[in-house]
């Protein structure tokens, strides 16, 4: 049986860990704007809530992976456990983790006094020191329940496993802002699929033959292998015999071809720090070939000029019952960000998070033109370097009253255009709650269509302008897509008019003007 005392000390060795690795990550990394430490506290704010509503709903698997790794490194025998043994055991790891999301998260807002609430971590034992048993130690954020163990590794290896190195190098990404919130917690997913397939080992022990095996064990996963009930638990070799006994007519698609790609690449990402270290002699994620992805025209669709129609005739452009009511028809137009973000959109190829994000001071006259200006001061998200233009404001979306917009919300002291959104998700996107509306309100508007997303405004827009006959070249300029080839050398010298001459060119052919603004 697993005593209390052994639980006891099992969550304690697990909260000091992560606390202390935390730490040492913390103390070697640059200093952090204070939107970015508040986007951090909000992030471990929401582990917290996750592991609360996994205790209540006792979905104790989540904890599986961490826990076995603890217990492994107190030199308990996993193998002699009771089914109760193990279920009091990942309890116990899921109440840490609130107390370990929750003391990060007041890391994060400068408290370092933080004490733990759960009896179990206030619990007073005795010092002596735990046995140190075969297998890695905990990976350092309460998020290890993500990072799976794999083959038990000789007490003489001196080298440190993959599974221990993983979170330092995801926090130093997301620090150095190559890498965001969203991006790491995927990487984080990849580690977890490398090390269930290919065991945890030091990184000298991995070749090209565990790459190769990775390969060809996830591409036969189902494209829903992260999501569906069905296979929560479950190891790779377990989901994979899952989903091959069910009938053909239940089965989700595989994985993609570009789904593969990503997971290799963030492997390789790592890799390639390694051997910047040492660590590792060669990266062993090169050379591998995918299948063919799908091109950007097939991944999401463009609005068709019906469906820009039926969706700006809506009650959020033609009259709602009220700002809850936003579906039912009625003689309120209230221009907040629902209304403008598609509007704008639309009107100039910008990314959703772009016009999140725009600042009052983005808003700028030159040469008797409006633009937007995207840049990254003030710790904006940008794709890329491209993403850093100037866009110019489409003259449908002057007759409509953004300027209005810009002057009072200047009055009112505000900073942003969009004042009322606020940082949601990993990343802390602005736009993140918006989304989520934005395909709800899609949806119950009659416009259901597969893969039509907001992003489809983008495609809209570019769609638009190319058969207006603006040369692809400009239009790249005005979306932030790379230009490909020698013509992408003469992109710098588009002016502003001509930007601003193929963003008039965007005609969604639906009739505005009981917005224009008088």
């Amino acid at each position: 049986m697993l005593t209390d005392i052994q639980v006891a000390r099992l969550v304690q060795d697990f909260y000091s860990t992560v606390l202390e690795r935390e730490n040492e990550v913390r103390l070697r990394l640059p200093p952090l704007d204070d939107e970015m430490a508040e986007n951090r506290g909000a992030y471990y704010a929401e582990v917290a809530a996750t592991a609360r509503k996994a205790l209540a709903a006792n979905r104790l698997r989540e904890s599986m992976f961490v826990t076995e790794i603890m217990l492994k490194k107190q030199g308990i025998d996993c193998a002699s456990l009771t089914v109760e043994d193990w279920q009091h055991a990942r309890q116990a790891v899921l109440r840490a983790g609130v107390d370990i999301a929750e003391a990060l998260q007041a890391r994060y807002a400068g408290d370092f006094n933080y004490e733990p609430r759960d009896k179990l971590l206030r619990q007073v034992l005795d010092p002596a020191p735990l046995a140190q048993a075969p297998g890695p130690t905990p990976s350092p954020t309460p998020v290890a329940v993500e990072v799976a163990t794999g083959s038990e590794k000789s007490s003489k290896e001196k080298t440190p496993p993959l599974s221990t190195l993983v979170e330092p190098f995801l926090t130093s990404q997301i620090a150095g802002g190559a890498w965001e919130r969203q991006s790491a917690a995927q990487a984080r997913a990849t580690f977890r699929l490398f090390i269930d397939v290919c065991g945890d080992r030091s990184l000298d022990e991995y070749s090209r033959k565990e790459a190769g095996l990775f390969k060809e064990k996830i591409q036969l996963l189902p494209s829903d292998y992260g999501k569906a009930a069905i296979y929560r638990g479950m190891r790779v070799d377990q989901i994979i015999e899952c989903y091959s006994q069910k009938p053909a007519s239940e089965c989700e698609k595989p994985i993609t071809a570009k789904t593969i790609k990503r997971h290799f690449s963030a492997l390789s990402t790592f890799w390639v720090t390694a051997q910047a270290k040492g660590e590792v002699s060669d990266n062993i994620f090169l050379g591998f070939r995918f299948g063919a992805g799908k091109r950007a025209e097939e991944q999401r669709d463009q609005w068709e000029l019906d469906e820009l129609s039926k969706f700006f005739r809506s009650p959020i452009w033609s009259g709602c019952a009220s700002e809850m009511q936003r579906t039912e028809p009625g003689p309120n137009i209230i221009r907040d960000e629902k209304f403008w973000l598609p509007l704008i959109a639309v009107f100039s190829g910008m990314r959703q998070e772009e016009i999140c994000q725009l600042s009052l001071d983005n808003i700028k006259l030159q040469e008797g033109i409006w633009f937007f200006e995207l840049n990254r001061s003030e710790g904006r998200m940008l794709k890329n370097t491209t993403a850093i233009r100037r866009v110019p404001v489409h003259d449908e979306i002057i007759r409509i009253g953004l300027l209005k917009r810009v002057a009072v919300l200047r009055k009112q002291g505000e900073k942003r255009l969009f004042p009322e959104l606020k940082p949601g998700g990993a990343d802390g996107r602005l736009g993140h709650a918006f989304a989520k509306w934005f395909t709800r309100y899609r949806r119950e508007v009659g416009l259901d269509r597969e893969k039509l997303v907001f992003h489809s405004y983008r495609h809209t827009s570019t769609a638009l302008m190319l058969e207006a006959d603006v040369q692809a070249l400009i239009v790249d300029r005005v979306t932030g897509h790379t230009t490909v080839g020698e013509t992408a050398r003469y992109t710098k010298r588009i002016s502003l008019r001509q930007l601003h001459a193929a963003v008039n060119k965007i005609n969604i052919e639906v009739n505005l003007s009981h917005l224009y603004e008088k």
